[in-house]
């Protein structure tokens, strides 16, 4: 894979041999008989040959050529099957780097691997040869090869990340939801209240006029209140008659009461008087028992009135009650005749003038809220209309000025719009933030829809055991992503990256065949969860990364801790680069 049979001219022919200073190197002579002087490049520039040479090596080899364009299409598949179904930007990218974590990282390997593999025979006479150092040599590869991986990692996850991001920002809110849009709605004041006349009578002062504010309970109109003052005196005086009649009713049961009793007394006196009967003459005992005929007839008589008088009682009361009734209506309906504001706004509808009749039920004014507004937003397909319901957020835009506001109501029949097309609808309230004038105003909205219901298969499910996924992540798995966040999780895919490529390389120089530091490598990608976990860095476990993407790129990770792993990563890839820089410079060159 690798070739470098371009040599470098102007380098010297062994300068790690040779160790004269470069003002000691021999002047070679033109054509010409005069002196040309030899230029020995330094070692940036030699270590900046080897790592082009090696980079156009890897450009001309089919294994990089096929890994780039196979991730690159698998990635945009990735993307557009996914923006079919409306999935977040958080969950389109978890995907992607999900699937350079599980299964593109392989491939980094090989090609990682591959860095030494047609050298390897004849590796010190391909140092030898080029006039350069060891460390010159590795150190060019080292580059070469971090630059390959992080280009064809950057040109592939980079613009799709920033596609995913544009495309969740035509359609999604901040919190992660769909949108549907509609324009040219109008502006309505939120559940304006009309207030009507509950009394008929004249208007005798009114002063309100379209567009005054006024306070809950500020007068607005007195009516003519002249007549219900009659009435209600004349309430007064049918209570106090009333009242009056209970005292009558009740004074007559007392008297009914002590006749009963006095009758019952006389019957008693008779009663005793006939007991010695047979000591009396017949006419006399006759005209006692007559007498006591005659004390019978006066107690039953009493016993009649005295249920009467109680009889009346309860009477005489309901009538007391009646009469109260008929006060407090009268009161009432003596207060109705001053119209007060049911709420503090502003008047939107006059109905009524001064010396104006008016009737029972007659609309008088219009009261429109101060700062709450509302708009009628038509819901033309079927699929959005099912996925509304009410407290989802709504964007309302005013001119220039964007308010948020809520679903209040939602209408299930169609009802035709201003331009005649039938539709559902659904009614959103907002706030105006005391920015006066936006009545009659055209407004565009964009209403918040709550993701798809999907149907969890069988891969989904294994997915979501690998991925950790479960009930709780809602939040991370519907959030937007942000270029901040979503280049943390670019970080972690290409500090994985970079990692493996100098672990492939060191595996390689320490062991001198490329079949093992790819196996080796491999191997240890794969127990690394287990070794990261031993050494107390369970978060640098690729299995980790996998369950936390989700909150990396939905936000909800802490933002230091994820830089802290990044910078781990980078800083590994660097120890390992630098020990295996150190293994090959200490060997001595392959015979």
């Amino acid at each position: 894979m690798d070739s470098f049979e371009q040599t470098n001219p102007k380098s010297p022919p062994d300068r790690s041999v040779d160790k004269r200073s470069r003002d000691d190197q021999p002047d070679d002579h033109c054509a010409g008989g005069g002196k040309l002087e030899r230029r020995i490049p330094s070692r940036a520039q030699s270590i900046w040959v080897l790592a082009k040479a090696d980079l156009s090596a890897v450009w001309s080899s089919w294994l990089c050529r096929g890994f780039f364009l196979i991730s690159a299409l698998i990635t945009v598949l990735e993307l557009k099957g996914m923006q079919s179904k409306e999935q977040a930007a958080s969950r389109m990218l978890e995907a992607v780097y999900v699937t350079y974590l599980v299964v593109w990282m392989h491939g980094i390997i090989f090609i990682a691997g591959s860095a030494l593999s047609r050298e390897q025979d004849c590796l010190g006479d391909a140092i030898l040869s080029r006039g350069v150092t060891r460390g010159e040599y590795l150190l060019g590869k080292l580059f070469a090869r971090f630059f390959a991986i992080l280009f064809m990692i950057g040109i592939v996850l980079l613009p799709a990340s920033f596609w995913a991001i544009r495309q969740d920002k035509l359609i999604r809110t901040d919190t992660g939801f769909v949108m549907s849009n509609a324009r040219d709605t109008k502006v309505q004041a939120w559940d304006p209240k009309k207030v009507y006349a509950e009394v008929g009578a004249t208007i005798t002062e009114s002063s309100i006029e379209v567009g005054d504010q006024v306070r809950s309970g500020e007068i607005m109109a007195q009516l003519d209140d002249r007549f219900l003052f009659d009435e209600l005196e004349n309430a007064r005086r049918g209570e106090e008659n009333a009242r009056n009649e209970v005292q009558n009713a009740q004074r007559r049961y007392d008297e009914a009461t002590r006749a009963v009793a006095q009758a019952e007394d006389a019957l008693t006196r008779a009663e005793r008087a006939l007991i010695a009967k047979d000591l009396l003459s017949k006419s006399e005992q006759a005209d006692r028992e007559t007498d006591i005929r005659s004390r019978k007839r006066d107690l039953k008589n009493s016993e009649s009135q005295l249920r009467v008088a109680q009889d009346a009682i309860p009477t005489a009361e309901r009538a007391v009650e009646n009469a109260q009734a008929r006060v407090r209506d009268a009161r009432k309906r003596l207060s109705l005749t001053t119209i007060t504001a049911p709420m503090s706004g502003y008047i939107t509808e006059v109905h009524a003038r001064a010396s104006q009749p008016v009737g029972p039920g007659a609309h008088l004014f219009t009261i429109a809220p101060l700062d709450d507004y509302e708009v009628r937003v038509p819901i033309y397909k079927f699929d959005e209309f099912k996925r509304l319901k009410e407290g989802l957020a709504a964007y309302v835009k005013i001119e220039n000025t964007e308010f948020t506001g809520t679903i209040a109501r939602l209408g299930a029949t169609t009802q035709p719009d201003r331009w005649g097309r039938d539709s559902n609808y659904a009614i959103i309230r907002f706030q105006g933030n005391e920015t006066l004038g936006l009545l009659g105003l055209n407004a565009d909205v964009r209403l918040a829809l709550p993701p798809p219901e999907t149907v969890t298969n069988r891969v989904d499910k294994i997915v979501n055991l690998l991925t950790g996924h479960g009930e709780d992540d809602v939040t991370s798995r519907t959030a937007s992503v942000t270029s901040g966040w979503m280049l943390l999780g670019f970080g972690k895919v290409i500090g994985c990256a970079c990692f493996l490529v100098a672990l492939t390389i060191l595996m390689s120089v320490a062991f001198r065949s490329t079949l093992v530091a790819i196996l080796g490598a491999l191997g240890f990608w794969h127990i690394s969860n287990l070794l990261f976990d031993f050494a107390g860095l369970p978060d640098l476990s690729y299995l980790e990364m996998i369950r936390t993407m989700d909150k990396v790129l939905g936000g909800i990770a802490d933002p230091v801790a994820e830089l802290i792993n990044i910078a781990v990563l980078f800083g590994f890839a660097a120890i390992l680069g630098l020990l295996a820089l150190a293994t090959f410079v200490s060997r001595d060159p392959q015979k």
